[in-house]
């Protein structure tokens, strides 16, 4: 429902525009995450939502919000992630946080 409603395009929109505001990043890039992620048995086209996040200009969008919030561990790996697997072949923004606890 969320992508037939354009919401992909939505979320890189707020990622451009409010890309240091860390909670909006996070909860964006969390639920763009969620939606290309393959998922045996979904009935979601995981390769049809990668082409309009691509079109939305998602690369712009969380490359922009990762240098914006360099310490924040869960943008960077779900961004880049994100990033990987939508065929990123640019600079990757550098994490400057501490590093994840693993638990």
């Amino acid at each position: 429902e969320l992508v037939r409603l354009g919401g992909i395009h939505k979320i890189s929109k707020v990622l451009k525009q409010m890309s240091s505001e860390k909670e909006v990043c996070r909860h964006a890039i969390a639920i763009l995450f969620d939606l290309m992620r393959e998922v045996p048995g979904s009935p979601s086209d995981v390769s049809k939502i990668r082409t309009i996040a691509l079109n939305a200009g998602i690369h712009e969008s969380v490359t922009k919000a990762m240098a914006n919030n360099n310490s924040s561990a869960e943008i960077f790996m779900m961004g880049q992630q994100i990033l990987l697997g939508t065929g990123y072949s640019g600079q990757m923004p550098q994490y400057d946080g501490p590093a994840p606890k693993l638990s």
